[in-house]
């Protein structure tokens, strides 16, 4: 296959989705891969790094018009889906919180393979830094605080990879550390008394986000101390903080009632070089699969990857239209877009 690594364009977005020695493991296997000039030169990637390894490099429109398959870490801007058109798209797309994405997928005639939608039979990540989230989002928090490590108090909600990944961040760093289980819901005001840092690390149900339930209101954050931080890592929205709503690598935090409130799209992007060793390994395989299948004609017929590939990606044929008017039509109700 033809495969495109297109240049992130995210403002302070410096990742690339593959490293130079990922892409000469697909130029091996006989495909022949573009990468989009200046495409890896945030983490220390050259172009000539990439030829060395045998990709050719290419201006962006290049890449855009003469590649089978565009490969991207960050979902396409409204500006980029233009360009795309009957073609495999690879990204993270998290379509749930921008449903108007899936509405570029079917008017373009894309087949988007949704990266973090990729997961083995045990509901598992294929392609996955939960834990470099959490301790990015730490350490992120740290440049706030009004106090050294070992006199800071945490509140961690949620012990998921994520939250496990904060939660070693606090330790390393000689935090006090408080994991709040479900158990203790119902008294979290009580454990909030005091706390410095209240870390979000549920993945909040659907249900919830849509009723607007929330576990913390903006009324009880009056119980962490003066100069507290809101560390949201799940960023769902509306999610189980009233007060919190995403940002960006560009305006990461904001303050509400004296308190900082971070909760960053892209948290690996804080630790750009670490989060690209990751996820190129990650991404390899599995881009290896579709070029060999030649595309995702019948791939889940070839292997149990190309199964869970053809569950993670989005169709915009007849037959899915439905699905996705009615996906669209649900949930930009529900989030307001």
């Amino acid at each position: 296959m033809k495969i495109g690594i297109l240049k992130e364009i995210n403002r302070n977005e410096k990742r690339v989705v593959l490293r130079p020695k990922e892409v000469g493991e697909l130029v091996k296997r006989g495909n022949t891969v573009y990468v989009e000039t200046k495409a890896g030169v945030g983490v220390g990637f050259s172009d000539k790094d990439y030829e060395n390894r045998g990709a050719k490099i290419r201006d962006c429109d290049f890449v855009y018009r003469n590649s089978d398959m565009l490969l991207k870490l960050r979902s396409p801007t409204d500006s980029e889906f233009k360009k795309i058109k009957n073609k495999i798209l690879f990204s993270m797309l998290h379509t749930g919180q921008n449903p108007k994405r899936v509405g570029f997928i079917k008017e373009n005639k894309i087949k988007a393979v949704e990266m973090e939608s990729v997961k083995n039979e045990f509901n598992e990540r294929y392609v996955d830094a939960t834990d470099i989230t959490g301790e990015a989002g730490v350490l992120y928090a740290t440049r706030f605080l009004q106090k050294i490590p070992e006199e800071t108090n945490v509140l961690v909600l949620g012990y998921g990879r994520v939250g496990s990944g904060a939660i070693t961040m606090c330790n390393k760093l000689g935090m006090n550390v408080k994991i709040l289980r479900k158990s203790e819901y119902d008294n979290i005001e009580h454990f909030m008394k005091g706390k410095d840092i209240l870390v979000n690390a549920i993945a909040w149900p659907d249900e919830e986000r849509l009723k607007k339930n929330y576990l913390v209101t903006r009324d009880m954050l009056k119980r962490l101390n003066k100069g507290a931080i809101v560390l949201d890592l799940s960023v769902d929205y509306p999610n189980p903080v009233e007060t919190c709503k995403p940002t960006t690598l560009t305006k990461p935090w904001f303050e509400l009632d004296g308190i900082i409130h971070i909760s960053i799209y892209g948290y690996p992007g804080l630790v750009p070089v670490s989060s690209v060793n990751r996820y190129s390994k990650q991404i390899l395989p599995l881009v290896a699969e579709i070029a060999g299948n030649e595309g995702l004609e019948r791939i889940e017929e070839i292997s149990q990857a190309g199964k869970h590939i053809y569950e993670a990606t989005i169709f915009p044929t007849e037959k899915e239209k439905k699905f996705v008017e009615e996906k669209v039509s649900e949930e930009g109700a529900a989030y307001g877009k």
